[in-house]
């Protein structure tokens, strides 16, 4: 547990660097968030290297400072950034802040993929962690080894439809659209689109274009109202995506052995939202070898497993109970009275 009377005690640092934030945290060994902050996003495809360096080193300005007022150093780090491992990114990002900051400090990096995964099976040797934000992803864990062939999903939001908020955004749009020219079924979908966007959806369509994708994925929440309220055609778009996943899972199943017992992580917030849905759908369509779980930690939690391991702990159950104990309220935030 945390001893502010011990002299320099080990903790660990993990970032998880995204498209729209960058957070970052300093815990104990023993699991227990100290201090938590956020900065810009640190995308390196969105944001180029030299900026995403530069709130990388602001970051590490403000932990170092907060590691030396509390006698606190660094046991392990890791680097878990969006657009981490294209081209040269991973070795460019790893070369710069080992020589630079962490020469005698064990430390990683990698793409945010990983920590997602980490979060989708914790340590489980086999694992299939299927990812649905704005885009989605699915990674495939066997033997312990995190697979980066073949690629399910990953492959951008254009192009994957895997039940991300861009594929239930896209896919209402699409409905209306139906509708409107007549190849389609009515739907409420149309209606309640045109709620939102404040005109019909043809109209509105340069206005969609120019707020592209993430407003496109935020149109997918109309999908499951319109399916709530008993539309037949919200519910065909939400099995077609669920049938989709599925499929990912199925044959990352296949990977991993379709006899071998294997977890399978839904990490993101339309899965948390629509766990009602998902779940029992799901179920009816992939083996019963897998056991479907919807983490609720955030994608940091998959960097600070990473940073865990460089320090030589391990990050198993107990050390989990302490992260989500403290995560709403780190310990160096708390008062006095509060502190362990």
């Amino acid at each position: 547990m945390y001893d502010r009377g011990e002299l320099l005690m080990d903790v660990l640092l993990a970032v998880d660097g995204g498209g729209t934030k960058t957070e970052v945290m300093l815990v104990s060994v023993t699991g227990e968030v100290l201090a938590v902050k956020k900065y810009e996003g640190t995308n390196i495809n969105s944001v180029g290297m030299v900026a995403a360096v530069k709130i990388l080193e602001s970051a590490l300005k403000d932990f170092s400072e907060i590691a030396m007022e509390h006698d606190l150093k660094f046991a392990g780090v890791h680097f878990g950034l969006a657009g981490g491992v294209n081209g040269n990114n991973q070795a460019m990002i790893y070369n710069y802040f080992k020589n630079t900051y962490f020469q005698n400090i064990p430390y990683s990096n990698a793409g945010d993929d990983l920590n997602s995964i980490n979060v989708g099976v914790k340590n489980a040797p086999n694992g299939i962690a299927v990812i649905a934000g704005t885009g989605s992803n699915v990674m495939v864990k066997r033997d312990g080894v995190v697979l980066k062939n073949p690629q399910l999903s990953g492959w951008g939001y254009l192009f994957d439809n895997g039940a991300s908020g861009f594929d239930f955004g896209r896919d209402a749009v699409l409905a209306a659209k139906a509708e409107y020219n007549g190849t389609g079924k009515p739907t409420l979908i149309t209606q309640m689109l045109e709620m939102k966007l404040k005109s019909s959806v043809f109209d509105a369509l340069e206005e969609i274009y120019q707020k592209g994708p993430r407003f496109v994925a935020s149109l997918a929440p109309i999908v499951f109202d319109a399916y709530r309220a008993g539309d037949r055609v919200a519910g065909q778009i939400i099995l077609n995506q669920i049938t989709n996943v599925a499929n990912m899972i199925n044959t990352g199943h296949e990977i991993i052995g379709k006899e071998t017992q294997a977890k399978v992580g839904l990490v993101g917030g339309i899965f948390a939202h629509e766990k009602t849905i998902f779940e029992p759908n799901l179920k009816k369509m992939i083996s019963p070898n897998l056991e479907i779980e919807f983490p609720k930690e955030s994608q940091i939690y998959g960097a600070l497993m990473e940073a865990a391991k460089n320090a030589g702990v391990y990050a198993g159950d107990e050390f989990l109970k302490n992260f989500n104990k403290t995560y709403a309220e780190p310990i160096l935030d708390a008062p006095a009275s509060q502190k362990i």
